[in-house]
């Protein structure tokens, strides 16, 4: 009795734990992928398809051999999600097709087939209820896609309404690269390189706001475009 007892207690205190292995094994397994994926998606947009076309095989080849392995052994967050089996396939049908334009040179058409996967995503995720780090990044550069719009279309400094609606965006945007900062896994956290990004982009931030209260709007561009460069390296290399 006491054995049966022992046995159903280590059930339940393993149980969670397995869920939760299982989870982290696809969320791992999505991030390798994901990271040639970004790098393809890179490589697209500077006009070098040959090079994409390498990044693209590997990603292929991560999801065909370690995500697509979920397919039929689906995470607990994931299991009453009836879009599962299908948003996989999506996301290694775009791959496949992205590879086959970049094998043809095509490379903005290569790119506009792979963008719609980070969103597919990040939905998924979502769906869940499952929050990975790539999730902060996106929110981040939303933000900044947001912001940058005033770099086309800087306000007018005599309309205190315009003007209050850049300072609002830059306050979002400060407080979401602020909080990847605070979120960042240690051994991101500890990357000199992601120390680098996220001390630029905060700095470049920081600057806006006398920029703004002078009515700058040359200096506003000038740091806008230094944080769109910063934004840019936080997805390739951490998103």
């Amino acid at each position: 009795m006491r054995l049966k007892v022992a046995t159903v207690v280590l059930f339940l205190l393993l149980a969670p734990t397995v869920g939760a292995s299982e989870l982290s094994r696809f969320n791992a397994a999505v991030a390798q992928a994901y990271t040639h994926y970004r790098t393809a998606v890179f490589y697209l947009h500077t006009g070098n398809p040959a090079v994409a076309e390498f990044e693209l095989q590997q990603a292929i080849e991560l999801w065909n051999d370690q995500v697509m392995a979920f397919r039929d052994s689906v995470p607990d967050a994931f299991a009453d999600d009836g879009a599962w089996t299908q948003t996989l396939e999506d996301v290694i049908a775009r791959l496949q097709q992205a590879q086959t334009l970049a094998q043809g040179n095509e490379a903005e058409a290569a790119e506009a087939e792979l963008l719609p996967i980070r969103e597919t995503l990040a939905d998924l995720r979502a769906r869940g209820g499952v929050r990975v780090f790539s999730d902060c990044i996106d929110e981040a550069n939303a933000a900044m896609d947001a912001l940058w719009v005033f770099r086309h279309e800087p306000p007018d400094f005599a309309d205190a309404e315009a003007v209050n609606a850049l300072r609002a965006q830059t306050a979002v945007t400060a407080y979401l690269y602020e909080r990847c900062q605070a979120e960042a896994p240690p051994e991101i956290a500890a990357a000199p390189e992601f120390q680098r990004i996220m001390g630029g982009t905060l700095t470049s931030l920081s600057r806006l706001w006398p920029a703004i209260d002078a009515g700058d709007a040359e200096v506003v561009i000038s740091i806008l475009r230094e944080i769109r460069s910063f934004d840019r390296m936080l997805w390739l290399q951490f998103g």
